[in-house]
């Protein structure tokens, strides 16, 4: 399952931001990804280096069990 959405946060994304979002990530059953361009992050290393701005697209990619929930979630977190 995938979902294009906008981010909206307010200014750059913060080290904490990206720690919750890297975690939740990590949390489901399901393959989850955040893909900007040609990159693709699922961690939290992944998910800095991504340089998520307010404003941008980011496609949520996820793949298992709990995909749908996956991709909710996260699209709550990033602002959708």
């Amino acid at each position: 399952m995938e979902l294009t959405i906008k981010i909206a946060i307010p200014k750059e994304m913060m080290t904490r931001q990206a720690a919750d979002i890297a975690q939740r990530m990590s949390g489901f059953e399901s393959r989850v990804l955040l893909k900007r361009q040609n990159m693709t992050a699922k961690s939290l290393m992944g998910v800095l280096s991504a340089e998520l701005r307010d404003g941008q697209a980011v496609t949520i990619l996820a793949e298992g069990p709990d995909e749908a929930q996956a991709v909710c979630t996260l699209s709550k977190m990033l602002g959708a």
